[in-house]
């Protein structure tokens, strides 16, 4: 159960939430923030994934999730008045995927 949850926090709130505290240029993290995180999380668990006894969306969903839980970290902070990157983007959910990095990797061939 314990690699189970490490996996939760670990591939799916962990990036979101730096992505978050990056987006809103946060000045300090706290409980709300990672309940906001827990609460996106959450709902990108599609009732599919639920069918097959998943409490967590599917890998391949991963940058996804994590842009939605940013959205949702990144609001609580400007909820918050953590933010210091303003003003607030109108679509913060755009601006998480924009500011997301994307491994490219040049060929040698």
């Amino acid at each position: 159960m314990e690699n189970f949850v490490r996996l939760g926090n670990s591939a799916f709130i962990f990036p979101g939430v730096g992505l978050g505290c990056i987006l809103a240029g946060a000045t300090r993290i706290r409980d709300e923030m990672f309940l906001a995180a827990a609460d996106a999380l959450a709902s990108q668990v599609s009732d599919e994934d639920r069918a097959l006894g998943s409490v967590y969306p599917r890998l391949d969903k991963l940058r996804e999730v994590s842009a939605h839980v940013a959205r949702a970290v990144a609001g609580m902070a400007y909820k918050l008045g953590l933010a210091t990157n303003l003003p607030k983007p109108h679509d913060l959910l755009k601006e998480a995927q924009a500011r997301m990095w994307h491994p490219s990797y040049r060929s040698y061939s």
